[in-house]
């Protein structure tokens, strides 16, 4: 959900819309109290999300409305929020291009499943992380049939004392340590905050096997509709961006024990 979205509902609750205006009281704590904690703070607001997801809702129509160039059939949480033709060029220059069938591959914040549903049947293997466990339901359900998914409800990094792996509930596997050859997240750093990114892309290096691979993405000042963006919202909320430049990515990346290999030649003026 980016600020715009945010602002919609708030909208739509202002002129009496009842199931919005439920939606934003329900949301409240989330939107306006960070200070809870980055990643629960997400946990809540897309478990609350997920929950009152529908393709037909007024509120998912008014965001692809905004946000698509055409009407298309919404298949997924979250395929409200991009163009199809969009997405599909980031998945496909990002994430398609770095794996194949045998590719074990893990994503961090799964969310409704609209990318994994696309990965799923590129590669060997697939694990789903996400905080948040409504939205691990609406991925399970978008990845139905596909045999070679699995899904785990975790901490997301919390805080440091999640920053291991063991058998309570909501860690992660230890037989996920050093397991994966690609792992990636997209649209996720957008909603952390400088110190959960950076703890999710040590997570990200403690995943990786040897000679491993990612592909993060991120809401970057310098983009020109980047800065556009940031202008235009009032405060940071997980419900809009946290921005970063892509010297403070590779700061947060280097100190996570993770290198460079390839990145965009110049900003994306969409990003």
């Amino acid at each position: 959900m980016d600020g715009s979205a945010e602002s919609y509902l708030r909208d739509c609750a202002g002129r009496g819309h009842e199931m919005v205006q439920q939606m934003v009281q329900s949301l409240s704590g989330a939107l306006i109290y960070p200070e809870a904690g980055n990643v629960a703070t997400n946990e809540k607001l897309w478990d609350v999300y997920a929950a009152e997801w529908a393709a037909d809702a007024p509120w998912v129509a008014g965001m692809a409305a905004g946000n698509r160039d055409e009407k298309e059939a919404l298949a997924s949480v979250g395929d409200e929020w991009a163009p199809r033709a969009h997405t599909a060029r980031v998945v496909d220059e990002w994430i398609l291009s770095e794996v194949t069938e045998t590719t074990r591959c893990a994503e961090i914040g799964s969310g409704g499943g609209r990318v994994a549903s696309v990965v799923a049947p590129r590669v060997a293997s697939l694990a789903c992380f996400d905080v948040s466990a409504k939205m691990l339901a609406a991925a399970k359900k978008a990845l139905a049939g596909a045999a070679n998914a699995s899904f785990h409800h975790v901490h997301g990094d919390a805080d440091p004392a999640d920053a291991g792996y063991g058998t309570a509930p909501r860690a992660y596997p230890p037989a996920c340590a050093a397991a994966y050859d690609f792992v990636y997240c997209f649209d996720v750093m957008v909603h952390l905050d400088a110190h959960a990114m950076y703890r999710c892309f040590k997570r990200i290096r403690s995943l990786l096997a040897p000679g491993g691979r990612a592909f993060v993405s991120t809401a970057n000042l310098l983009a020109p509709d980047g800065f556009a963006r940031f202008e235009a919202q009032a405060k940071y909320s997980v419900g809009g961006f946290f921005f970063v430049t892509p010297e403070t990515s590779r700061c947060l990346l280097r100190n996570a024990g993770l290198a460079v290999v390839r990145e965009l030649a110049a900003p994306d003026a969409s990003n």
